[in-house]
């Protein structure tokens, strides 16, 4: 497949898909093929004896068990670093991976997927054509990037198509022959993609993982789309009914509202360690057979809390779309729907949210505390008109709400306040 083949708009998986993948890693970018996306992006800088280095960051020292420049490696040196997979990304992905040469990417990858190589260092692009040419790979099956007009203009006047990153200057583009601009998301405007297409230039944009903003830049006219999380942006095929968290790997749309939080192999769970905040995450893989009428069970762990008990606890936030919720910042613009907490003490609330602000609906007392390391089942049931919210491990009448200010409610963040909780068996029916 060509890149004249692929519909608009198309998702490149931005470093391999980095929040399902360790990034720029040959293991990552095996992943991402095998998942069935078609195109995935590496940065390459030139290290000291000219070989070419794939790696986002201008050091080693975010990325791997070592310290120092990207640059002052040989392709030596280079093969003897080692990737902290486990503390970079977690998720079950092991320690020992290594970051890989351009040249491993073009021998297992060249002409085989689509290819968007970005020159991170100033002296690359060169030695980055001349390696593609070496290997064989086909102009049609690559896309070059860079921030700088001279690596373009170098990628142009060889032959090869190249984006020029965080540019909005269609008609220099169009000039200079430059096929692609790239403006980062938040640049993206109807007007920019029409003048765009009517100089024959195509819009990628950069970097969008949230579908609300992908909503955004598709309506606006881009070409395609830079993602971290590539399989959550590119559709609804990923969406289930219940969690994976047993099999401990991070799934598409599994975005930290404020804290991704983490997998517990010793018993098969996910959640968020105790703190002296709110946080959140969205849970994009998770969504109800009907939007409009469901009920979600689930089991909660509530363990050590950070402050009062009528504060702290496990919660489930549904909400109208993807936007962030970060309660504790004071702005989550965007942030609509229900937030449904199980307390320290025991007893449960029910809060409407609206752009980020909850107000108290409904709330229990006389609730049992839950005992720690002991789970809990929740029950939580949205109709057109109403909600419910229960306790399977008491006799107590459901929280019942009649409100329908926030429908449809298809979006799950889960989070804790003030607490280390844990989840697992969550199922909508």
């Amino acid at each position: 497949m060509d890149f004249a083949d692929l519909s608009r708009p198309f998702v490149i998986a931005h470093r391999g898909g980095s929040l399902q993948v360790p990034e720029h890693t040959m293991e990552g970018y095996r992943f991402a093929v095998d998942q069935g996306l078609e195109v995935i992006e590496q940065d390459v800088s030139r290290l000291a004896d000219g070989g070419l280095a794939v790696m986002h960051d201008g050091t080693v020292d975010r990325m791997t068990t070592s310290t120092g420049n990207v640059a002052d490696h040989t392709s030596v040196s280079w093969r003897q670093l080692h990737i902290d997979a486990s503390v970079i990304l977690g998720g079950g992905w092991p320690d020992g991976l290594r970051p890989p040469l351009f040249e491993e990417v073009l021998t297992e990858f060249g002409n085989r997927v689509l290819l968007c190589a970005e020159a991170k260092s100033s002296d690359a692009m060169g030695p980055m054509i001349d390696a593609l040419e070496q290997h064989g790979v086909s102009p049609e099956s690559m896309l070059l990037q860079s921030f700088a007009l001279a690596d373009c203009r170098l990628a142009c006047s060889r032959g090869w198509p190249v984006i020029w990153l965080g540019n909005t200057d269609v008609a220099r583009a169009a000039a200079e022959g430059i096929g692609w601009i790239g403006p980062a998301a938040g640049r993206i405007t109807p007007a920019v993609c029409t003048a765009a297409h009517a100089a024959g230039v195509e819009v990628a944009t950069y970097t969008v993982n949230r579908r609300h903003q992908r909503d955004a830049v598709v309506a606006a006219g881009v070409d395609a789309i830079f993602s971290d999380d590539p399989r959550y942006i590119a559709g609804d095929a990923c969406r289930r009914t219940s969690d994976l968290f047993a099999d401990q790997t991070w799934l598409p749309g599994m975005l930290p509202d404020t804290s991704r939080g983490r997998f517990h192999p010793d018993d098969s769970s996910w959640g968020l360690d105790v703190s002296d905040t709110v946080h959140s995450t969205l849970m994009g893989f998770l969504a109800p057979p009907d939007p409009e009428a469901f009920t979600l069970r689930l089991d909660v762990r509530v363990d050590q809390t950070w402050e009062d008990s009528c504060r702290s606890g496990a919660f489930v936030f549904l909400s109208t779309d993807d936007h962030r919720y970060r309660p504790a910042s004071g702005s989550s613009p965007g942030a609509n729907g229900y937030r449904f907490l199980l307390r320290g003490d025991g007893d449960l609330d029910v809060h409407r949210v609206v752009e980020g602000v909850a107000t108290t609906l409904a709330s229990s007392t006389g609730g049992t505390a839950p005992t720690p390391d002991t789970y809990v089942q929740l029950r939580i049931t949205v109709t057109p008109a109403g909600l419910s919210f229960a306790r399977s491990d008491t006799i107590a009448e459901a929280l019942t709400v009649a409100d329908a200010a926030h429908r449809p409610v298809p979006v799950v963040h889960l989070g804790s306040a003030f607490a280390g909780v844990r989840f697992r068996n969550v199922v909508f029916t």
